[in-house]
């Protein structure tokens, strides 16, 4: 890793490192404790013990320097090509078609066989190890569930009983989101390695659950409020119980300051829509003064709108869906942002930070790019879009430099029951 590091570390930027993480001793079996926020004073306290413990004076940038964190972050590398994904994709769709949709699962393997390999961290590649044959089994079992629960809301509904056909649907999918999540991230993350080291999820379905349930609940009676909680709640639970060979994963962020993110769009979504009758206003407002201002028989001869008219409202229309598209892909980023900088790996000890370096507006130049990609092609260029995509993302998303990689060790069992993998596509569940 000594390739990793910088020959030397400026000390405003280390002391600023000092300052986002403290790595944690564990001199127990208990869990590791996620990083907590550093003052000013617990730094200076720190260092004074440091300095203290040495007979010789020390220099205070060899201090500072000796624990930096960030100073050279591990990055992810994609080489995947859109043309080679295409094939991919083509060869699947139509498979998927001659045999009725049953060859999805056996597609799927083949998309993240190729993702996987393509996807590189330290110098090597990820391997997804899953098979169509195990994902198969999961899709027949998913399919019989699905089959019984329309069924039943199908006969419900049949003989007039709406109450109960909507319980019984949206009570099924409450049982099952949980056994979905559960299952892909047992399945998924069991079935991917890197240099022969297997990741793996230790959670428990029946906690998984609860904290579901209770959340709905909660959410219901507070008119959707307690929704972001619950979000975080989950992800907290899942990302904890993740494991990389030897590392292990801890989410810290907080319900509240999601709650903020996304209260904080709905206001600027809010005063946009107020902007837009105000214009809208002023330009009927505008059009009467005009209508006043003409002959009668002038008036009567306008039999269409005007060519100069037409082209404005377009203007207008699509200067808004310009606003809303913007606003909704601040919030996405930000969101992004904070699921990303509140994760955290535990290693040697030492908790590693994760960064994510996305701008508002490299993003929104991604975003504009594919979609002229897919609205000019009528979809065709989709999958050179995914691929567009995580060549965009991988490179953003960094690990702490003093994360070793070469210090992993395997831990996790295998798994190869792939149900909750086949469910969560169709609810379309994902890990990211």
């Amino acid at each position: 890793m000594t390739e990793n590091l910088p020959d030397e570390t400026p000390l405003d930027a280390a002391a600023d490192d000092s300052q986002s993480s403290q790595p944690i001793e564990n001199n127990s079996n208990t869990e590791p404790t996620p990083p907590a926020e550093s003052t000013p004073e617990s730094t200076a306290d720190e260092t004074h013990e440091i300095v203290g413990s040495v007979d010789e004076p020390i220099n205070p940038e060899s201090v500072v320097a000796a624990k930096p964190i960030f100073h050279a972050p591990w990055s992810l590398s994609f080489y995947g090509e859109g043309s080679k994904y295409f094939v991919i994709r083509l060869i699947n769709a139509i498979l998927q078609v001659i045999t009725f949709n049953f060859y999805y699962p056996w597609a799927k393997a083949a998309k993240l066989n190729y993702l996987y390999e393509q996807t590189e961290f330290a110098g090597s590649r990820f391997k997804f190890h899953g098979t169509g044959k195990e994902m198969f089994i999961g899709y027949l079992k998913m399919l019989a569930i699905v089959i019984t629960i329309y069924g039943c809301v199908w006969w419900v509904r049949s003989n007039e009983q709406l109450v109960l056909g909507f319980l019984l649907l949206y009570g099924g999918l409450i049982i099952i989101y949980p056994l979905a999540l559960h299952g892909t991230a047992k399945y998924r993350l069991s079935r991917s390695s890197w240099r022969g080291i297997f990741f793996g999820y230790r959670g428990e379905l029946g906690e998984l659950f609860a904290k579901l349930f209770i959340g709905i609940v909660v959410s219901f009676f507070t008119l959707g409020i307690y929704w972001s909680w619950m979000q975080v709640d989950i992800r907290k639970y899942v990302t904890k119980n993740i494991r990389f060979g030897n590392v292990e994963f801890d989410f810290v962020g907080k319900g509240a300051d999601l709650f903020l993110i996304k209260l904080k769009y709905v206001i600027f979504i809010f005063v946009a829509f107020i902007f837009g009758i105000i214009i809208l206003f002023f330009m009927g407002f505008f059009g009467a003064g005009v209508a006043n201002m003409l002959k009668p028989e002038t008036i009567d001869g306008i039999t269409s709108p005007s060519i100069g008219l037409i082209i404005w409202l377009v203007l207008i229309y699509l200067f808004f869906i310009a606003i809303m598209g913007s606003i909704t892909l601040m919030r996405q980023r930000e969101i992004f942002q904070f699921y990303a900088d509140n994760t955290f790996l535990w290693q040697n000890e030492k908790w590693h930070g994760v960064k994510l370096h996305m701008s508002f507006v490299d993003l929104l130049q991604l975003s504009i790019t594919n979609m002229l990609l897919i609205l000019f092609t009528l979809g065709i260029a989709t999958p050179f879009v995914e691929i567009r995509t995580l060549h965009f993302i991988m490179p953003r998303l960094e690990i702490d430099g003093s994360f070793d990689p070469d210090s992993l060790t395997q831990t996790e069992s295998n798994y190869r029951d792939a149900f909750g993998e086949d469910v969560g596509d169709w609810l379309d569940i994902d890990l990211a």
